[in-house]
């Protein structure tokens, strides 16, 4: 057994991206493969429990105290003592087993930080517990019989979703949560920590426009914008793209909903303006306007619009960058199609697939020019977006 999972390590460090995935869904098979119909049922009956837990133990800061220790083991009083937790709940033996495989267990009564540990003290964490068991978990525990009363038809309204049900609001889910500080601050934070800058990498055709600006000779050339984030959160993205091309300082534009704005600190060389996606663009005829993880968010009449009130707003050389998952056919992975089923029983959104994005840039009167696609494993693409070529002849 040891020299089986010596090998496994050794292959696991040695893998790419693709391999490390291949690795992992080959052994969760096993996993379900292996274990009794016990297992399986108990697994699934306490995975609400499993999160409950893990939320408790970030508020209480217990992550945080073993990570900070690293190596060293912490006892159960000691726990108690930092997290400032009841010694009758924490101090009890069935509440600390609760946590194995989130830390190790030495010796009786001390605890010692592992992998899993240094992950839960994650900032993310917090914020991410509060937006998968406060704003997700009521929605997806009122899905069942929310589908089961409108006799499991597709979820195409934002208005009309598990979410209402669950928060009895006629509110849409963003409307209703940007009216909860907590809620909405914690989505924020979530949102901003999930986002990488794997989509700039060999990215030709913004690379290019990013490399000739400088070179140009007319004022208006110079003054026009060269990039707009819609519903751009806290700017992730933007502070990539001026790191990356710092030339683009004074030219990129950070766009948001005014309960967001207002919340951001000054961000260097950026231009933050409040615009609702929804209404008409007030930035026109800039090179490239960026909607990053807000088209699946929505039912298809909404992204159609959102896209119409951007094409209103393109010169004949502008852009669209659409940032979404793009589903394959087949496989695809489980972190792309958990989010298309949240996203639909919480929104009234999803995920789309390869033919979904045509048919809806097409709806929208645009034309699809390519594919950027960045992330294999996580089906993430930039989708590039222009003017219909007819119109551009015209």
């Amino acid at each position: 057994m040891e020299a089986i999972l010596s090998q496994l390590q050794d292959f696991a460090g040695k893998a790419d991206e693709a391999g490390r995935v291949r690795l992992v869904q080959s052994l969760q098979g096993l996993q379900i493969q292996w274990e009794s119909p016990q297992d399986t049922f108990l697994r699934l009956y306490n995975s609400q429990l499993e999160l409950a837990i893990i939320y408790v133990g970030a508020e209480l800061g217990l992550f945080a105290e073993l990570a900070k220790e690293n190596t060293k083991p912490l006892t159960v009083t000691q726990l108690v003592e930092r997290s400032g937790g009841s010694p009758a709940l924490l101090g009890s033996r069935s509440t600390i087993d609760l946590y194995l495989g989130y830390m190790t267990n030495p010796r009786p009564n001390e605890y010692q930080a592992n992998k899993l540990t240094h992950v839960c003290a994650h900032p993310v964490i917090k914020p991410g517990m509060v937006h998968a068991f406060d704003i997700l978990g009521p929605a997806i525990q009122a899905s069942p019989s929310f589908l089961a009363e409108s006799k499991y038809q597709d979820i195409t309204d934002g208005r009309n979703t598990p979410f209402q049900k669950a928060f009895k609001t006629d509110l849409g889910a963003f409307e209703y949560i940007s009216k909860q500080p907590k809620m909405f601050t914690c989505m924020q934070q979530v949102m901003t920590m999930m986002q990488g800058s794997e989509w700039l990498v060999d990215f030709k055709i913004l690379d290019d426009a990013a490399a000739a600006v400088g070179n140009q000779l007319s004022p208006q050339d110079f003054e026009r914008p060269f990039f707009v984030d819609v519903g751009g959160g806290h700017g992730h993205q933007l502070v990539q793209l001026r790191d990356k091309h710092p030339q683009l300082k004074g030219r990129l534009i950070l766009e948001d909903l005014a309960e967001s704005v207002k919340q951001l600190p000054e961000i260097e060389g950026v231009k933050t303006v409040v615009q609702d996606f929804f209404d008409k663009q007030n930035i026109e005829g800039a090179q490239f306007y960026y909607i990053r993880h807000c088209l699946h968010d929505w039912p298809d009449a909404d992204c159609i619009k959102i896209l119409q009130n951007l094409a209103a707003s393109l010169r004949d050389d502008s852009h669209i960058l659409i940032d979404e998952i793009v589903l394959p056919d087949v496989n695809a992975h489980w972190h792309a199609t958990m989010r298309d089923v949240t996203m639909n029983l919480t929104f009234g959104g999803k995920e789309r697939t390869r033919s979904q994005w045509e048919s809806l840039i097409e709806q929208a009167g645009l034309h699809l020019l390519h594919f950027h696609d960045y992330s294999t494993t996580q089906a993430e693409s930039v989708i590039v977006v222009t003017l219909p070529r007819k119109k551009l002849d015209e």
